[in-house]
C-alpha cells in the first residue's frame, strides 16, 4: 500500500492497518476492486507516464548504494486493466517487457531509449491469463500471478514461466509477438513444495539462471514460508531435481523477498520489501551462484536500499535485469499498486557500474 505523504486525516481513516508477510490491507481497501478478466480480449491501452527523480527533492542524486538511477516514471492508465504488477521480465537488449498483474492479466510494452534513459511508455497491450486449454480462470484465487522468467534468458518471445499464489503452481506459457500470452502448456510437476504452501506465503520470486554451471536452472522463493531457524524458503530445480535453499535474514528483519532476476553469469539479484507501519522499505541483494550450491544459509550482499521516506518507492514487487546497448547491466523495478488511490505504478531503471562485480566476490570481512 502507499504510504508516502500522509495528512492526519488520512491516518485516521487507515487506522485499521494490518500488515501480512504479502499486502497491507486497510479498512478503506474495498473488496473485489481489482478488475473483471473473464471477458478481456487482448487490446492496446493508452498508458500516462510522468517523470519522476529517485531521491525525493533531489533531481541531481543518481547513486544509491552501488546502483545509478537512471530514469523513472509514475505510469497510470483509465483502463482498468493497469495495476496490480507484481513481475516483470524484460528482453535482452531492453525493447520489450512483459508483466503480470495479481488480478490475472498480462501487460506488453514496448520499451525505447533516448541517451540511454528510458524514454515515456505511451501504450501497452493487455489480455488475460487463461488456464489449460484456453479456458478462462473463473476464481480469483486462481488468478493471483506474481512472477514471471523467460524459460531462456536471451529468448522473449518463447516460453515463459509464471508463479501463481493462494492455487500455487507454477505454469509454462508461451509469449508470441503476434497473439501476447497463450494458454498454459502445462504447471511444472513440483508438488512437494506447493502443497505446502498456504495462502500469501507462496512462490514470489521466479528466475532462471542464465549462465554458470547452473545455467538453465529455475530458482524459485516464497516470500514468508520459514524453516524452524527463520530462514526463508526456495528451490531450485536442474530438469526435475529441487534442491532446498534457505535465505537467511538479519536477527529481527522483516524484509520479505518479492522478485529475484538473474544476471547475465548466472548470479542473482533480490528484491527485497519490507512494511513496518506507515514506513515502506526496499533493498535488493546480490547472490552469486556459488551461494546456491553451498547447502549453507544465503546471505548475499545488499547493493541498494531505499525507504519511501526519502526515495520514491511504493510495494516493489518486480525486478528484471538487461543489457543495454552500451554494454551496460541495467535494473528495471516496478510497484503493485493493489488497485487503489492510495498506490502508484512505480517504472523505475538503474545502472550498475561495469565490473561492479568483481568487489563483491571477494570474501566478506569478518
Amino acid at each position: 500500500m502507499k504510504m508516502i505523504n500522509f495528512t492526519i486525516s488520512t491516518v485516521a481513516l487507515c487506522a485499521s492497518i494490518m500488515v501480512s508477510g504479502a499486502s497491507v490491507i486497510t479498512n478503506v481497501a474495498l473488496a473485489g476492486s481489482k478488475p473483471d478478466t473473464l471477458k478481456l480480449s487482448p487490446h492496446e491501452i493508452t498508458l500516462s507516464a510522468r517523470p519522476v527523480p529517485f531521491r525525493r527533492g533531489n533531481d541531481e542524486q543518481k547513486l544509491f548504494g552501488d546502483m545509478i538511477f537512471r530514469n523513472g516514471y509514475v505510469i497510470s492508465s483509465s483502463s482498468p486493466y493497469w495495476g496490480g504488477l507484481s513481475g516483470i521480465t524484460v528482453s535482452q537488449d531492453g525493447g520489450e517487457a512483459a508483466l503480470v498483474s495479481d488480478a490475472g492479466f498480462w501487460a506488453r510494452l514496448k520499451l525505447s531509449y533516448k541517451n540511454n534513459r528510458l524514454e515515456r511508455p505511451m501504450k501497452a497491450v493487455v489480455g488475460q491469463i487463461f488456464a489449460l486449454k484456453g479456458k478462462p480462470l473463473k476464481r480469483q484465487r486462481d488468478r493471483d500471478a506474481e512472477a514471471i522468467t523467460l524459460l531462456k534468458g536471451d529468448q522473449f518471445f518463447g516460453d515463459v514461466l509464471i508463479s501463481f499464489e493462494d492455487n500455487h503452481r507454477v505454469g509454462r506459457f508461451r509469449l508470441s509477438k503476434e497473439g501476447g500470452l497463450g494458454p498454459p502448456k502445462a504447471y511444472l510437476k513440483m508438488r512437494s513444495v506447493t502443497s505446502t504452501l498456504r495462502g500469501n506465503a507462496g512462490l514470489e520470486a521466479l528466475a532462471v539462471l542464465r549462465g554458470g554451471r547452473l545455467k538453465g536452472s529455475l530458482v524459485a522463493i516464497t516470500q514468508s514460508k520459514k524453516d524452524r531457524s527463520g530462514n526463508f524458503l526456495g528451490w531450485l530445480r536442474r530438469g526435475r531435481k529441487l534442491s532446498l535453499l534457505r535465505f537467511t535474514p538479519p536477527p529481527r528483519d522483516l524484509y520479505r523477498i518479492t522478485d529475484a532476476a538473474s544476471l547475465p553469469n548466472g548470479d542473482l539479484l533480490l528484491l527485497e520489501r519490507r512494511y513496518k507501519f506507515l514506513s515502506v522499505n526496499i533493498r535488493v541483494r546480490y547472490v552469486t551462484q556459488k551461494e546456491l550450491t553451498s547447502g549453507r544459509p544465503i546471505k548475499g550482499r545488499v547493493v541498494m536500499t531505499a525507504n519511501n521516506s526519502n526515495h520514491r518507492v511504493d510495494n516493489m514487487e518486480g525486478i528484471a535485469v538487461h543489457q543495454s546497448s552500451r554494454g551496460e547491466t541495467i535494473v528495471t523495478l516496478v510497484s503493485d499498486d493493489n488497485f487503489n488511490s492510495f498506490q502508484q505504478t512505480l517504472f523505475m531503471q538503474f545502472a550498475l557500474p561495469k565490473n561492479w562485480q568483481l568487489a563483491w566476490r571477494k570474501p566478506a570481512a569478518k
